[in-house]
């Protein structure tokens, strides 16, 4: 037992100095946990991904609540940046709550219950499940089992199947989580069928963002700027 107590404070000892360490070297700051709705981010980084990038990694601001913005539709292109955007969320919020400082100038988080991230692409087909199917059981799951104190990150739902099926099955998980009146999770909803916009102007509590695209002289230039509003195309 006195071993093991031992082990015990050495392994916390290390944690909490990895965490100092890192915060101190990487400019973390440190986050108001609190037990309301608010989740307010300004200048979020993404831990990983600004240490392994060659270019200035650019900072985006987050709001959102239980209320006026409870579901946030992203769009943008491919390699705009919304995946990094709904990645580095969630781990803000895991970090957190694990102790650690978080890669941001300030962070005001709730404290969540769960985090589900419905993001990528994968099969089984060992057991019959195609990529598809992985896909509708993951979402189910969350549809099922999330609450109001939930953080839902949502990469391309519906991209498994046709247009119009995946459109289908998008606009009804988003209006779900929207509007069911048992569990309203906070919910960062990427996607590139555009006509999602349009439930922020029919559902309170829905808002739109996109990441800032330019083109010049026949180039694509990704800004990684996330700001309100729809993409224009």
């Amino acid at each position: 037992p006195a071993l093991q107590r031992t082990a015990q404070a050495l392994a916390t000892l290390d944690v909490l100095a990895t965490f100092a360490d890192v915060a101190a070297r990487r400019n973390y700051s440190k986050p108001h946990l609190h037990e309301g709705d608010d989740l307010s981010v300004v200048e979020g980084r993404h831990p990983v991904v600004e240490t392994m990038t060659r270019e200035a990694f650019v900072p985006n601001d987050l709001s959102l609540d239980g209320t006026t913005q409870q579901l946030l539709v992203i769009t943008g292109p491919n390699m705009g940046g919304k995946s990094t955007f709904l990645r580095q969320t969630a781990l803000l919020c895991l970090m957190a709550q694990a102790g650690s400082f978080v890669p941001a100038r300030q962070a005001k988080l709730p404290v969540v219950d769960r985090i589900y991230a419905r993001v990528g692409a994968a099969d089984n087909i060992a057991r019959g499940q195609s990529t598809f199917m992985v896909e509708m059981q993951e979402t189910a799951s969350i549809l099922n089992t999330a609450t109001s104190r939930s953080l839902v990150v949502l990469d391309e739902i519906g991209r498994g199947t046709s247009t119009f099926d995946g459109l289908s099955i998008a606009w009804a998980v988003a209006e779900h989580l929207a509007t069911n009146p048992k569990a309203r999770p906070k919910t960062l909803f990427a996607t590139h069928y555009h006509e999602l916009t349009d439930l922020a102007d029919a559902l309170p509590g829905v808002a739109n963002a996109h990441l800032l695209v330019r083109e010049w002289q026949d180039q694509i230039v990704f800004l990684r700027k996330v700001v309100p509003g729809r993409s224009d195309r």
